[in-house]
């Protein structure tokens, strides 16, 4: 005799489930060859010396911003970068206030910075790794190790290659480079998860 599976709804408020629920899931191979994956795959923190040489007004810094993140959609709760979020990183010293309107490079990779740990950490988390970064690393030294372990993070949770993980890059391993690989790994990680998500139709329930 066939057998027919009884679906039991968790409590009397729950939402009733279906067989069309309980359908496969998406294999790995097929999310890491959609688009939403190959999206991720293109992004590219970049180095220190590749932010913008000039100057640029708030909305410029936004618009530099989101073209860098754009890759990541996927796992960004809401837009970015506002300006009134611009606004209040300066009101909460994150981000040095501008000169005559004007952001530098400095200010444009605090605010890179931000954008990506915000995602899952608290302002005051942040501003923890901020004084202790003003302790131990110029910015440019400690910006262009979080980029690099940005990317390698984002290519190992996206390529899984064999299962190789890239090695750290400091030149020395510190409890403050520890931190850095720590926060980027977690970003990575929410990056594939919501990526993910998203390629099973997340957006649409």
């Amino acid at each position: 005799m066939e057998q027919h599976v009884q679906i039991i709804p968790m409590a009397d408020s729950s939402k009733h489930i279906t067989t069309d629920d309980l359908r496969p899931t998406a294999l790995p191979d097929a999310f890491l060859n959609s688009d939403v994956a190959h999206a991720a795959m293109r992004f590219e923190m970049p180095s220190y010396d590749d932010l913008p040489a000039v100057e640029l007004y708030r909305d410029q810094v936004i618009s530099f911003i989101d073209h860098v993140l754009e890759p990541l959609a996927a796992c960004a709760d809401g837009p970015w970068l506002t300006p009134s979020m611009v606004n209040n990183y300066v009101k909460q010293r994150l981000v040095a206030p501008p000169v005559k309107k004007l952001y530098g490079r400095e200010q444009v990779a605090r605010l890179l910075v931000i954008c990506i740990f915000k995602q899952f950490l608290s302002m005051d988390a942040i501003k923890r790794m901020f004084v202790i970064q003003n302790m131990t690393y110029p910015v440019e030294v400690a910006y262009n190790y979080v980029a690099k372990e940005l990317n390698f993070a984002i290519e190992d949770n996206f390529m899984m290659v064999d299962g190789r993980r890239h090695v750290d890059t400091a030149h020395k391993t510190t409890r403050e480079s520890l931190l850095v690989r720590s926060a980027t790994e977690a970003f990575a990680a929410k990056a594939f998860l919501m990526s993910y998500l998203v390629f099973t139709g997340y957006e649409s329930l």
